[in-house]
C-alpha cells in the first residue's frame, strides 16, 4: 500500500494542489490503495480541496476515489472542505 504525506500544514493553492493530484495519480497507478497523511495539515483550502480531491472525483468517480484513497490522521476543520468538494462534484458529475 502506496502512502503520501503532505510537507507543509497550510495548504491553499490550486496550482499546488493540482501538482499533489499529480503525485497521487502517479501512486494510484502502481497501487490498489494509497493512503493520504493529513496528519501534519492544519489547515485546507476549499479551493485546494477542490482541485485535489473533488477533481479526482470528476474524473474517477466518487466510488473510485473513496475505494482507492484512504485520508487517514486528518483534523475535523481538514477533512470539512474535503467532504464539501467531494460532495459538490459527484453531484456535477
Amino acid at each position: 500500500m502506496e502512502a503520501y504525506t503532505f510537507q507543509r500544514t497550510d495548504l491553499a493553492s490550486r496550482s499546488l494542489a493540482a501538482q499533489e493530484r499529480a503525485t497521487i495519480e502517479t501512486l494510484l497507478q502502481n497501487s490498489d490503495m494509497v493512503n493520504v497523511d493529513l496528519g501534519r495539515v492544519s489547515s485546507i483550502s476549499e479551493s485546494y480541496a477542490d482541485e485535489l480531491f473533488g477533481v479526482l472525483v470528476l474524473q474517477r468517480g466518487l466510488e473510485y476515489v473513496t475505494k482507492h484513497l484512504r485520508i487517514i490522521n486528518a483534523a475535523d476543520n481538514v477533512l470539512r472542505p474535503i467532504a464539501v468538494a467531494m460532495k459538490r462534484r459527484t453531484i456535477a458529475a
